[in-house]
């Protein structure tokens, strides 16, 4: 078995360097915005093709839609790696 080179060492710790802390924390958020972006038009789109006919459907939509918007934002970032 082979140890790593001094240099991909370095590497590898240069690149922790580079990134910082908050973009470290913030990144299991934006992999849950990103996918809740994609996964929320499943969802909502049901009432929006039969028409919200109740209140409580009206409100559901808004919230289903309000939450896209805020899940758009939030994983706007993300990017697989």
């Amino acid at each position: 078995m082979s140890t790593p080179s001094r240099s991909a060492l370095a590497d590898a710790a240069s690149d922790a360097v580079k990134t910082p802390a908050s973009a470290t924390l913030l990144k299991p958020f934006e992999v849950a915005g990103f996918w809740a972006a994609v996964a929320l038009p499943f969802l909502y789109l049901p009432l929006v093709v039969s028409g919200p006919a109740t209140s409580a459907e009206q409100t559901a939509l808004v919230a289903l839609v309000g939450a896209h918007v805020l899940s758009l934002l939030l994983g706007h970032r993300h990017r697989a790696e």
